[in-house]
């Protein structure tokens, strides 16, 4: 296997050799009269140091991208010769991406070692033989927690991608102030950078690199952006009153949607623990109530009872009880822009969609069948769906009102610097609730309580003058100070209300348990293991009232340009003080080559002895993941 890869990263080094030594062509960018055709390659190498010892390589990620651009109707005539009624000006753009990524056939042996809980499958050793033969069963298996435990059918799908990422269609209407956009597009709408507010038409694919994509644009939110088709249009307003610039913008998605696509282990990006509902070790469809399922599923050679589905033909973070391609899948967006006249320009925007999960929001994406008093557990409702082979709970992607506004400032008076803001209010958001009891009870599974938050972020922009760093250029300084704040908050009564038994010995709800409500989060919920031995410690993931992080970066030019560096760091002051520290450099070493290296570190200053669960993806969900990444990018 070892020869293997590095036949594979000699290989790739010998490409971009060869790609630094070809002849450098006369333009980037082909242009055949209205048509004009561009893209780039890109070779992505991300090696992931967890500790100062331990290095590993989790990605060979190389991409194509090609973009086709053709202006086919100007002034109305199309090819200069035919006239198109009603139709001023019309351009279509195509945007297709392709990728390898051959990790998944080399498989480095890399292993995180624990999970979000802190746990360690085994010593990081784990395979199912191992944990089979501690639950008394003999029987074969394979290591789940390495890249070659994926059998080949998945490996062969992840490795590759063939995707129209864009095709749309720009239609200006004749005598019209409106513009209309038509196909498979991204909607960008907000001023944050690097953390996601009004940027919520289209939700991530979480599953290439979570949301650490800096810097953009080179490698930015565009590459995990989902595009979806939607319609969308522009109505120019002209002056209004003292403002100017007026126009406004509204998007309908007519049921192309999905929500933020998650990952688990072994892939290297995602959810850092194993599938919840399928692993071996602890999942729910394995474990728990699902023992005495009618079904049964192959683990390891070995056929054992097993639920086999969620409620309602569900699928955790793909689909919820909604037809896909319909009215009950439709998201609508509104978006009013204007210019005061001390020159500040705001929005004002309304959505109506489904939560799809990916702002850093620690929301409930379960929600199991409620239980009652008067209910039976071992009646016909259980025992009816277990029979089946179907879990008792569903996910969900529930629709959320949310009302947000964002302006941006440029005071040169005094500061020279701009300034930036943005605000969100999310109606409706599921959480999980202590207070409520479902019939998910081995583990338990809380109920869900629906919740609102207020979310904003106050941000600058400064250009300045550092002599001694720089003497031909300056220096551009931009801070961002984000909140998420959580109406409502009714908070725990003590540590020891997780530990209440949710139900009394002859199953009805516990009275101590009902009627309280405490919000956790969905990151340590209990599990239980093989043989039916349960997490003793669970539901310390208590919902805060206010979360915040603040980032600061800076950039500069040398050299006419052709060096960008690139300094910055990421601070969560309220789990631990979560850092993320990051260096990127780019070196132009021609028009058309660029080369990008730069190291990523998430680190926590006062130790990671406890674990950490934290909404902004810093000391918990990315602890570990410290890497080093060297990008070459040939555009043409």
């Amino acid at each position: 296997m070892w020869a293997r890869w590095f036949h594979q990263a000699s290989l790739a080094a010998l490409a971009a050799l060869l790609l630094v030594l070809a002849p450098q062509p006369t333009a980037a960018t082909q242009k055949f009269g209205p048509l004009q055709l561009s893209g780039n390659l890109q070779s992505e190498n991300l090696i992931r140091t967890p500790d100062e010892s331990t290095f590993e390589y989790i990605m060979n990620r190389n991409i194509a991208h090609i973009q086709l651009d053709y202006d086919w109707l100007q002034s109305g005539k199309f090819y200069n010769k035919y006239d198109i009624p009603f139709i001023e000006n019309s351009h279509l753009l195509l945007k297709w991406r392709g990728v390898y990524d051959s990790i998944y056939d080399t498989t480095p042996g890399f292993i995180q070692k624990e999970d979000i809980h802190g746990r360690a499958y085994l010593g990081g050793t784990a395979t199912i033989f191992q944990a089979l033969q501690q639950a008394g069963k003999t029987v074969g298996g394979t290591n789940l927690l390495k890249l070659s435990g994926l059998s080949d059918a998945e490996r062969q799908t992840l490795k590759l991608e063939n995707e129209l990422r864009e095709v749309y269609a720009d239609i200006k209407f004749r005598g019209l102030p409106l513009t209309v956009r038509a196909g498979r597009q991204e909607i960008v709408w907000g001023e944050t950078d690097n953390f996601r507010m009004l940027d919520r038409a289209n939700t991530l694919d979480l599953t290439w690199h979570f949301q650490q994509e800096i810097p953009p644009p080179a490698y930015g939110w565009d590459e995990i952006r989902r595009p979806f088709f939607m319609l969308k249009f522009l109505y120019d307003l002209g002056d209004i009153w003292k403002l100017s610039q007026n126009f406004v913008e509204w998007y309908w998605n007519p049921g192309d949607w999905y929500p933020a696509k998650q990952a688990f282990l072994p892939r290297p990006w995602g959810l850092p623990f194993l599938n919840p509902l399928t692993n071996p070790f602890d999942g729910a469809f394995i474990n728990g109530l699902c023992t005495t399922s009618g079904t049964t599923v192959n683990v390891a050679g070995r056929m054992v009872p097993a639920c086999t589905q969620l409620l309602h033909g569900t699928r955790l973070f793909e689909q919820g009880d909604y037809s896909h391609f319909g009215i009950d899948n439709s998201q609508i967006g509104v978006r009013y822009h204007g210019i005061t006249p001390q020159a500040i320009e705001f929005s004002l925007v309304y959505f109506y969609q489904r939560w799809g999960g990916d702002d850093g929001t620690n929301y409930a994406p379960l929600q199991g069948i409620e239980r009652t008093f008067n209910q039976k557990v071992d009646g016909t409702t259980l025992s009816h769906l277990l029979a089946k082979g179907i879990f008792p709970a569903e996910f969900i992607a529930p629709y959320v009102h949310s009302f947000g506004a964002s302006a941006n400032y440029s005071e040169e008076t005094y500061t020279q610097t701009v300034f930036r803001f943005e605000t969100i209010y999310d109606h409706g958001i599921p959480f999980f609730d202590l207070g409520k009891i479902t019939l998910v009870d081995n583990p338990a599974l809380p109920g869900v309580t629906k919740k609102d938050m207020w979310k904003g972020m106050a941000a600058f922009d400064r250009p300045t003058w550092i002599k001694m760093l720089n003497k031909k250029s300056t220096i551009f300084l931009t801070g961002q100070f984000f909140w998420h704040y959580l109406l409502d908050n009714p908070g725990c009564q003590g540590q020891a209300f997780a530990q209440i038994s949710p139900t009394l010995a002859n199953g009805k709800p516990n009275p101590k348990r009902v009627g309280q409500s405490c919000l956790v989060g969905g990151l340590d919920l209990p599990d239980a293991g093989l043989g039916g031995r349960t997490q003793s410690v669970a539901f310390r993931d208590k919902i805060r009232d206010w979360e915040t992080l603040f980032t600061l970066a800076a950039f500069t030019f040398y050299r006419g340009g052709s060096i960008v560096p690139v300094l910055g760091m990421a601070v969560d002051p309220v789990n631990q003080f979560s850092m993320e520290p990051f260096w990127d450099v780019d070196y132009v070493l021609r028009d058309d080559f660029v080369i990008n290296v730069g190291q990523h570190y998430f680190v926590t200053p006062r130790g990671h002895s406890t674990p950490i669960f934290e909404t902004w993806g810093l000391g918990g969900l990315n602890a570990g993941r410290s890497e080093t990444d060297i990008r070459v990018t040939y555009q043409f």
